[in-house]
């Protein structure tokens, strides 16, 4: 049995649902959240799907579940914000999947490990499990510190999550000084600051981003393991530049733990450059699919 809380994040994905339920059933969580979104009227046979996939979560062990299922579909930042807040209306800590997320077995033991650990240090805010680097870099300590928060699949506390809204309500200025301490260079920070007016301007409701500034805000850092924990299977239907980003995962287990704190500029640097230097043109896109046409935003 798993001692640690963990909360899925559902939507309509039946066969993928179903592969990251076997990886559940083989730690048995004592206690499982599961929230769903609800079916989209502009899919005609999304009623279906989504019925068969919450219809996968059936624990045969011993275990406390409870559900969040919405009846009216309301996109994927509202039902991951709903689901995280509802989520740490019960607990304290926990682990955060998805249903497009396949993650290995060390990964539960890492999270678990390391929510301990650093469950008093309030600098630490998020624990993720993805590392995209192109090659894997087996270094000595099992994991870093850095500015970035990968979302496919982590852990996190109830103190590092409070005050966070999908609506950004710092004022421009405010923003910028917070986002001049974390930038390494002045195109990091024209991307960043691009970003941020573009969220706040349009009230664009893209989870991803508003996290990562809240953490920023809150003068926090995250943790990113040295081998990659997490594959996210949604990537197989995306370009090949963002499906070059879908990692084999590796063991991590015993963890060496780094001596101090410190952000690993260089680290951000790279995933700065092949990861988040997303054009602003591919979020009016997903934003555009999900609340005008009625599609599922992309991860």
């Amino acid at each position: 049995m798993f001692n640690t809380p963990i909360l899925l994040v559902l939507y309509n994905r039946v066969e993928e649902t179903h592969n990251l339920f076997q990886i559940i059933r083989k730690i048995k969580p004592k206690k499982l959240y599961v929230a769903a979104d609800g079916a989209n009227r502009a899919i005609s046979i999304d009623y279906q799907t989504c019925l068969r996939t919450r219809s996968v979560i059936m624990p045969e062990w011993k275990c406390e579940t409870k559900f969040l299922f919405h009846e009216k579909h309301i996109g994927k930042s509202k039902n991951v914000y709903k689901a995280i807040s509802w989520f740490f209306e019960h607990e304290e800590e926990g682990i955060i999947l998805f249903d497009d997320t396949l993650p290995n077995l060390d990964f539960f033991h890492y999270c678990e490990q390391l929510l301990e650990k650093y469950r008093d240090t309030p600098e630490i805010m998020h624990i993720g499990a993805n590392y995209l680097k192109r090659k894997k870099r087996y270094l000595k300590d099992s994991y870093h510190f850095t500015a970035y928060s990968f979302i496919w699949g982590f852990a996190t506390w109830k103190r590092a999550w409070e005050g966070f809204e999908l609506k950004l309500k710092t004022t421009q200025e405010e923003a910028f000084r917070i986002i001049d301490k974390y930038v390494n260079s002045t195109q990091e920070r024209n991307f960043c600051q691009r970003i941020y007016n573009t969220l706040s301007k349009h009230s664009l409701d893209y989870w991803e981003y508003q996290y990562n500034f809240h953490i920023w805000m809150k003068g926090g850092l995250c943790i990113s393991p040295n081998v990659n924990l997490v594959t996210n299977v949604g990537f197989k239907n995306r370009k090949r530049r963002i499906r070059k980003l879908m990692k084999e995962t590796a063991p991590i287990l015993p963890l060496q733990h780094p001596e101090t704190i410190e952000r690993n500029k260089t680290s951000d640097e790279y995933i700065f450059q092949k990861v988040y230097q997303r054009s602003l043109s591919m979020i009016f896109s997903d934003w555009f699919d999900e609340t005008i046409l009625g599609l599922e935003k992309k991860l």
